[in-house]
């Protein structure tokens, strides 16, 4: 490994034990704060390679403090405007040397099971601005037993649950329970451990298959109302929402099919308006990051609630521990002023500072996004196909990349099983919708689907 002007030591053999985290800061602290060798402003980087991470890329593009990007691993489409590193992104060694010799002041930590594995704690030691909180204030999101007893200590309300230390121990508790009843896998499932089972026997079934078969799993009343989405920026106590969202779970339309992590999403929504969005989080979201605070693993990042409007009011149905993916999508074109500097600001615990000077805002335009997918998806998805109309985008319609990638010869092709997310805007939800289906019908690869009626709830109402 070579040597590096100025910055005094050989990084081969640095990495390994809290000295050298010491020695990283002591360096950053002799060079002028977040300035890369011949050019000004903040360098970023961006873990993870679907539609959210996309999102969070593209958002930081468009502001005047940022002079790189760097996604890790990324996708096809994110090599156009940043720069793509084939390298596993929980790599802790690599990012360590990363970090130091690529200058990064900001980093932002996209998916669940990165920010389970602690690599908001390891990027933190390096001594630079993270957005993603500790593994340990994460577990609100990677246990759902959790979050129900850091909901109890908060006051928070939620659905009537009990938790069981494996599915036999479940399947022996449902002589108490009612159907319909939600069968939760504790840990993280990419979007499909939760499954409402309409009679008891089904919910046996789903207790004996996979992922509710493989620890620690919940039973859980059903909730009736409207769910939406509330992410906020949570730095120790200070909560900041952001735009509220509405998502599409179930791989067909209808709301019908299995579970998936994410079919489309809309923003903003008459569920919950966005000037009502703050008095909410403020009472589902500021009571949970107080009581994580009190324990001593204070948050810093985002977290997302799934709330439900039921005839009681809010109640959370889950937590995320990061921006929602396909919410992203539709809420951070939204978010005005300068999105690099207010994530930095999370990143280094001056967020109520910042927002008191510059306080956020949230533009009038309509957003949603139609998500294109693989063939059997949400199962094994085919791969490989060539993706095709990308450069055929109509105006105000935007192709944010997901599960994509470059074959040999550099030509898009089908990676994933959530491909593409077609992001339209307009001035109103059913504009941007007509935009984002015509779109949808540009874009071609075998196997392709997608629903048909991502936000027909909210027109309808409208």
């Amino acid at each position: 490994m070579p040597y590096r002007e100025g910055i005094g030591v050989t990084l081969k053999g640095l990495f390994g034990g809290e000295a050298v985290y010491k020695k990283i800061w002591e360096q950053r602290k002799q060079r002028s704060p977040r300035r890369s060798a011949g050019a000004p402003g903040l360098n970023c980087l961006v873990l993870g390679g679907g539609g959210r991470e996309y999102a969070i890329a593209w958002r930081l593009a468009n502001c005047n403090s940022v002079t790189t990007i760097d996604a890790v691993p990324g996708n096809a489409g994110l090599s156009l405007f940043t720069r793509v590193i084939d390298q596993s992104p929980d790599n802790v060694s690599w990012l360590d040397e990363h970090v130091l010799a690529s200058f990064i002041d900001l980093a932002i930590v996209g998916t669940d099971e990165l920010v389970a594995a602690g690599i908001g704690d390891a990027l933190r030691r390096s001594g630079i601005a993270v957005v993603g909180p500790s593994k340990d204030a994460s577990k609100v999101e990677w246990s759902k037993s959790f979050a129900k007893e850091i909901m109890a200590e908060a006051g928070v309300a939620t659905a009537r649950s009990e938790s069981f230390a494996d599915a036999g121990a479940a399947k022996d508790a449902l002589a108490r329970w009612d159907a319909p009843v939600v069968v939760k896998a504790d840990g993280l499932a990419l979007g499909k451990g939760v499954t409402i089972a309409r009679t008891l026997e089904e919910a046996i079934e789903i207790l004996a298959s996979p992922p509710a078969n493989s620890g620690r799993v919940l039973l859980e009343e059903v909730l009736e109302g409207d769910e939406v989405s509330l992410q906020a920026l949570v730095d120790g106590e200070t909560v900041v929402a952001l735009p509220p969202a509405r998502d599409h779970k179930r791989a067909r339309d209808g709301d019908t099919g299995p579970n998936t992590g994410g079919m489309g999403a809309f923003s903003p929504t008459a569920v919950l308006p966005d000037d009502q969005a703050q008095a909410v989080a403020d009472t589902v979201i500021a009571p949970v990051a107080a009581v994580l605070a009190k324990r001593g693993t204070p948050y810093r990042g985002v977290l997302y609630a799934g709330l439900m409007r039921t005839a009681d009011g809010w109640k959370v149905l889950e937590y995320n521990a990061r921006f929602g993916d396909p919410e992203a999508e539709v809420t951070l074109p939204r978010i005005e002023g300068d999105f690099a500097k207010l994530l930095l600001a999370l990143g280094e615990g001056r967020l109520a500072e910042y927002v008191a000077a510059e306080p956020i805002r949230f533009n009038k335009r309509a957003y949603v996004d139609v998500v294109l997918c693989a063939e059997n998806y949400p199962g094994p998805p085919k791969t490989g196909m060539a993706v095709l109309g990308l450069d055929r985008m109509p105006e105000n319609v935007l192709a944010f990349h997901g599960a994509t990638k470059r074959n040999a010869t550099g030509a898009v092709v089908v990676g994933g099983g959530r491909v593409m997310h077609i992001v339209a805007s307009g001035d109103s939800i059913a504009e941007a919708r007509d935009r984002a289906y015509a779109g949808a019908e540009r874009v071609t690869f075998e196997g392709k689907f997608y629903r048909s009626d991502i936000a027909q709830q909210e027109v309808a109402v409208a």
